[in-house]
């Protein structure tokens, strides 16, 4: 499908999508929340944590990009659910904590990501 056939629904749909994952980006490079990152990745166990991280912002404004442009905007679907599900699977892992609040808060995070990705589904079915 090109942005010319596109629906009004489908474009909205996407411009809300790439700009969740683009606010949320433009807020992970700041130099405060690279550092907090990669120390929680490190804290986590994640090997090579700054390479992890910076592949990961690389893969997140890649899937932006692509989305946009409509340019292998599959591919860039596909980039953003794996950054999303890895994320996830990083940073909120809501059955290690031990503090209830934090636990409510992370657990709805996760589950953010899981409804995310479904949506990010959605939107691979009319990319392709």
């Amino acid at each position: 499908m090109s942005y010319a056939d596109a629906s009004w629904l489908d474009t909205a749909g996407r411009l809300l999508i790439a700009g969740f994952f683009l606010a949320a980006g433009v807020c992970n490079v700041t130099p405060k929340a690279v550092k907090d990152h990669i120390e929680r990745m490190a804290a986590f166990g994640v090997p090579l944590p700054a390479a992890a991280f910076w592949f990961g912002i690389a893969l997140q404004f890649t899937g932006i990009a692509l989305l946009l442009t409509g340019w292998h905007a599959d591919i860039g679907v596909i980039c953003l659910i794996v950054f999303t599900i890895a994320g996830n699977a990083i940073f909120h892992r809501y059955w290690i904590e031990t503090d209830p609040a934090r636990r409510t808060v992370t657990r709805i995070l996760l589950l953010d990501g899981v409804a995310i990705v479904g949506g990010l589904l959605l939107l691979l079915q009319n990319v392709r």
